[in-house]
C-alpha cells in the first residue's frame, strides 16, 4: 500500500450535451466546460474541482438506480434552490437528525437529492 488514489471524475451519458453543461453550471452555481473530443464530449469542472464527463447517451433507456447514481449535494435553502433556481419539482423529502434531503429529478431523467445544510453529517463525518 502507500500509493494515493484520488478521485478523478464521474461520467454521465444523456442526449444533450451542451444543455446538461448548462444544467451543471446551473446546480453547481459556476464552474466551466468544454469539448474535450471530436465525437462531442465534454468535460465539467465545478468551482471545487468536482469533474463530470458527459458523453452522449446510446439509446433511449432511462437512467435507473443501478450502479453509480443519485448524486448528492449539500447547500442552505435547498428547497427552494431546487424548485425556484432549477425549477424542477421536489419528488421525495426524507429527514434526518440535520435537516431534510430532497429528491428531484433532472431534464434527462437522473434523479439528484440535495441536503438542506451544510454541515458534514454522521453518514460520512464518523
Amino acid at each position: 500500500m502507500g500509493k494515493v488514489v484520488l478521485f478523478d471524475h464521474v461520467e454521465v451519458h444523456v442526449k444533450d450535451i451542451p444543455g446538461y453543461c448548462d444544467f451543471l453550471v446551473k446546480i453547481f452555481q459556476g464552474g466551466r466546460h468544454h469539448v474535450i473530443s471530436d465525437s462531442g464530449t465534454a468535460m465539467f469542472v465545478s468551482n471545487d474541482g468536482y469533474a463530470v464527463e458527459i458523453k452522449q447517451k446510446k439509446g433511449e433507456d432511462a437512467p435507473i438506480a443501478a450502479g453509480f447514481c443519485n448524486p448528492c449535494l449539500r447547500t442552505e435553502g435547498a428547497k427552494s434552490f431546487i424548485e425556484d433556481h432549477l425549477g424542477l419539482e421536489i419528488t421525495l423529502t426524507v429527514s434526518n437528525d440535520d435537516g431534510n434531503i430532497y429528491f428531484f429529478v433532472d431534464h434527462e431523467g437522473a434523479t439528484w437529492h440535495m441536503k438542506d445544510y451544510m454541515l458534514l453529517d454522521s453518514q460520512i463525518n464518523w
